[in-house]
């Protein structure tokens, strides 16, 4: 080898050493090929009992379920709604109480004055309300998953209007729940 071949070949391996030192520095500074741009970020929910990794999500929808029964839980329960738009969920409520109401009065012969209306019907013991909100998820990682936003439970005194107050708990909940439901949201809603 001649002088001239070893000088190129010495000035080609500073050139692409120092070209490699660059780039590893501006990696290293996160200049360039930052992990996040590389790899898209997980979806993870925080949960009270740890952290899950969905992976993508191909669906979300947000719910809620209401059930009224005996206080004493001595019967099944009274209204059971599952699975309702927690936004838009009065129409079911309506509906639910007042085939409560039809039962009734057929079993008890009551008609026109006397029959009972899903507005005005009450209870003569107590009756235990529980409201839950949860969001449902299709994914990746897991294939059905329900986070759940909130579960509280009421106590509904005898002769109190079910309709108004499970109406104004459901929505206080769902009021509340609101902002959590936009925290565990992965996919934008369409504007």
């Amino acid at each position: 080898m001649n002088s001239k071949s070893i000088g190129t070949s010495l000035v080609s391996a500073s050139v692409i050493l120092g070209v490699a030192i660059f780039f590893s520095a501006m990696v290293k500074s996160g200049l360039i090929l930052q992990k996040e741009k590389v790899q898209p970020k997980e979806n993870i929910l925080t949960t009270t009992v740890g952290h899950v990794n969905l992976g993508k999500v191909y669906s979300e929808s947000r719910g809620m379920n209401i059930t009224l029964h005996d206080a004493s839980e001595k019967s099944a329960a009274a209204l059971d709604l599952t699975n309702v738009d927690p936004n838009n969920f009065s129409k079911e409520l309506h509906d639910a109480l007042f085939k409560i109401a039809r039962e009734v009065n057929e079993s008890q012969g009551l008609t026109g004055e006397k029959a009972l209306k899903p507005e005005s019907l009450s209870g003569k013991v107590p009756f235990e309300l529980t409201v839950k909100t949860y969001m449902n998820y299709r994914s990746e990682n897991m294939p059905m998953y329900t986070l759940m936003i909130k579960n509280e439970n009421f106590i509904v005194d005898k002769n109190e209007v079910f309709e108004s107050r499970i109406t104004n708990e459901a929505e206080r909940i769902a009021k509340e729940s609101a902002p959590e439901f936009a925290a565990a949201s992965f996919i934008n809603a369409p504007m």
